[in-house]
């Protein structure tokens, strides 16, 4: 809060309390006086007028009758000693003259009231009185008194407005100051500001919030800053040079970002390159250059990952090649930014050329060169895989082909098949859905650390899980001529559950597929049992046995631990990343279970889960049904309502177009979010299905541009995209948006969700 803010606003607070204080007063006072305090006066003066000619009707009638004029006129003098009076007149009834008559024109200052009296003597009327009196001088008395009323109240108020005022300073105006001075430094970063305020008051309290703000804001901005350093290091301690090219909408690159590393292949610093990203072009050699160029552009038009070999002259002379991969991403405005690496592989190059020169002499020697090359190219591949992946958006592009996959295998389930392909589809579709669930686990454990990963109930049955377990890993069974056997207690083998099946069922693939990876020769065992039932709860236990090489004890405690494995020569022999155990171990505890082992080595191992599930009052035909089919029933009343579908990519239309009119629905499809606004504008529809990210006009804007229409004002619009993340969702209702389907559609997910928006109560 700057001085001229605060001095505005105590201005302002000043003129509002000083209006709202002594102008009503002012008003009610003059109202008071001027409209009450003249009324009264009137009457006075009535009552005045009235008293003098009691007066003169009682000592008249006598004088009159005996015809006294100069009796009379002492009678009228005494009354004429007031000023106010302007005029006395006295007339005798018998004569129809005036008897006595005193007139004061000097008097009438302002306006006159004129009173009459009879003078009767018994029961005759012998005469009658006038007299007129002046107002100017009550007028004047009234004057004065709305002064003195105005000048007291008016005083007064401005003695209680000043210490209002000056109260008002010293507690809300000076302690607002001092709050807008800390949060400005707030803002400027100053975190080691104070702000010295012992006040409880609600400005204490706003103060103490401040300052919790600061020391929350402190620690972003340290965790930031430490995160900023740490991927500065990781960049700048990779082999080769980390750097964010950005072609813009005049032709010419320039480098948002490139690492220090730039200095050992180039003669320039990152400092300079950044200034002028043609530095670059002008050191490849010119037999190179247009050809570095071309690709890039290339990459740009169609937004495909860039490669490109080149070369470098060292300052020796000496030749020296180059290899560049980046991912291209288009930007807002119409600009494209690689991310991507340049690698030194003129070593490679060297052996190829070796090898080629001694092709025909030594084929031993080609052949090693030629697997070590192999090996390094595919090195490099997968280095750059990895970069190129950190810098992706994983999430998106992963479940957009999952999107395909799960959605074709569920149309060529519901196609005429035989028993046998219907479990291959049904195995297929199961396997998708659970590498997609682990995928995203994978992605998003961060997510799993911070507790916001969300756990579903539906119903389910142990036999069921199990199964799945099996018939996933039959394959990688039989390639090691291994036993996979199931064990179940009876009571659970027609008992329908309640929980996060998938969840159980990823806890207990991890262990299954660690069993067969440990195990040379042997059984693997699967158990379920039944543990303590706590009213509408029963506690399970699952066993995963297998007859491998065992762990050591002081190995075990860390077995579940974030990137921890038993033994880091095992990585070595068969691989992993320590990371499975770990999702396990959180998986368990959001869903208030545990897991652990027992083992010994060369003695197998025994990794137990244990899971508090719901009991379900449903049969066990009922929890295995077609859900698909049951939600598909659902929009049973509303078939041959037409949808427009938004939806760029190609094999989504075909999914989705297949699982609507499945359900007896029709579908117009649009391919870019700018169409889908036209369409609405030229047509109705019951409901639109937008995807989010489409060229032209992504599905964001394009609700919002719907939702300025007058057919699109009320109309259902169901977000389909494949980021499946809170913060997603929580964008596509903020556009507008009514619903979140994620991406690969579930059909069941899907029905259910359109019968919802589709029916009179959305």
């Amino acid at each position: 809060m700057s001085r001229k803010a605060s001095s505005s606003l105590f201005f302002a607070i000043a003129t509002g309390a000083s209006i709202g204080l002594l102008l009503p007063a002012l008003i009610v006072g003059g109202l008071l006086i001027g409209l009450r305090e003249p009324q009264v006066t009137q009457q006075t003066q009535e009552r005045e007028l009235q008293s003098k000619l009691d007066v003169l009707a009682s000592s008249l009638p006598e004088l009159l009758w005996n015809l006294d004029a100069v009796a009379a006129r002492e009678v009228v003098a005494a009354i004429t000693k007031a000023p106010e009076v302007v005029q006395v007149r006295v007339s005798d009834a018998s004569q129809g003259l005036p008897f006595i008559e005193a007139k004061f024109p000097e008097r009438q200052l302002g306006h006159t009231i004129r009173g009459e009296r009879e003078i009767f003597r018994g029961n005759a009327k012998i005469g009658l009185i006038q007299v007129e009196i002046d107002d100017h001088l009550a007028a004047a008395a009234l004057q004065r008194q709305r002064w003195l009323y105005g000048a007291t109240v008016g005083g007064q108020l401005l003695v209680s407005l000043a210490l209002i005022l000056a109260l008002l300073n010293s507690r809300l105006m000076r302690p607002l100051r001092e709050l807008g001075i800390f949060a400005n430094d707030l803002a400027q970063g100053r975190f080691s500001a104070e702000l010295r305020t012992e006040r409880h008051d609600e400005i204490g309290l706003l103060g103490q919030h401040l300052e919790h703000m600061r020391d929350a804001l402190q620690a972003q901005f340290d965790a930031q800053k430490s995160l900023i350093a740490r991927l500065r290091g990781m960049a700048e301690t990779v082999p080769g040079v980390v750097y964010q090219l950005r072609l813009q909408t005049d032709g010419s690159f320039a480098f948002a970002y490139v690492s220090e590393a730039v200095r050992d292949y180039f003669r320039l610093n990152a400092a300079e390159f950044s200034k002028d990203a043609e530095l670059l072009f002008d050191q490849i050699q010119e037999v190179d250059r247009q050809a570095v160029r071309d690709s890039l552009m290339a990459s740009a038009r169609h937004l495909s990952p860039w490669q490109q070999e080149f070369r470098i002259r060292n300052q020796d002379g000496s030749e020296r090649w180059l290899y560049g991969n980046a991912i291209a991403q288009l930007e807002e405005g119409g600009t494209v930014l690689w991310h991507g690496f340049l690698t030194d592989i003129s070593r490679q190059r060297r052996d190829a050329l070796e090898l080629e020169r001694y092709r025909h002499h030594l084929e031993e020697l080609v052949e090693a060169r030629t697997r070590e090359l192999a090996a390094a190219t595919k090195a490099a591949e997968a280095a750059s895989l990895a970069k190129s992946a950190f810098l992706a958006n994983m999430s998106h592009e992963i479940r957009t082909p999952m999107n395909a996959i799960i959605g074709l295998t569920y149309l060529a389930r519901r196609d005429n098949c035989t028993p046998e392909q219907e479990d291959r589809l049904k195995k297929v579709g199961d396997a998708a859905e659970h590498l997609l669930s682990v995928i995203n686990n994978v992605l998003d454990f961060s997510k799993i650390e911070a507790g916001k990963l969300q756990l579903e109930q539906r119903e389910f049955t142990v036999p069921q899980v199990l199964d799945n377990i099996r018939s996933m890993l039959a394959q990688r069974a039989a390639e090691k001529d291994l036993q996979v056997q199931v064990q179940i207690e009876p009571a659970l083998e027609r008992r329908v559950l309640h929980g996060d099946a998938q969840r159980i069922a990823e806890v207990l693939l991890n262990f299954a597929g660690n069993a067969i990876k440990f195990t040379d020769h042997g059984v693997v065992t699967l158990r379920a049992a039944v543990g303590e039932q706590l009213g509408n709860q029963l506690q399970l236990r699952f066993e995963v046995e297998d007859s491998g090489i065992g762990i050591a004890p002081e190995a075990q405690a860390r077995l579940f631990k974030d990137f921890e494995q038993a033994d880091s020569s095992t990585t070595r022999r068969y691989g992993g990343t320590g990371l499975g155990l770990a999702i396990c171990r959180r998986l368990a505890e959001l869903m208030h279970g545990e897991v652990g082992v027992r083992s010994r080595p060369g003695e197998g191992s025994l990794f137990w889960f244990r899971v508090p599930v719901g009991l379900s009052a449903s049969k066990p035909g009922e929890a295995l049904r077609d859900v698909g089919q049951s939600a598909r029933e659902l929009l049973a009343p509303y078939r041959g309502s037409r949808l427009l579908l938004a939806e760029d990519n190609a094999v989504n239309q075909e999914v989705a177009v297949a699982l609507l009119q499945s359900a007896g629905l029709e579908v117009d499809v649009a391919e870019d979010g700018h169409k889908a606004w036209q369409m609405v504008e030229q047509r109705d529809y019951a409901l639109v299905l937008m995807d989010v990210q489409m060229p032209v006009m992504d599905g964001l804007d394009a609700t919002r541009a719907i939702r300025g229409t007058a057919r699109g004002q009320h109309l259902p619009i169901l977000a389909m995209t494949a980021n499946a993340f809170a913060e997603e969702r929580q964008r596509c209702l903020d556009a507008g948006m009514n619903d979140h389907v994620a991406k690969p559609v579930v059909a069941d997910q899907l029905f259910r969700t359109l019968a919802r928006w589709l029916g009179p109560q959305a």
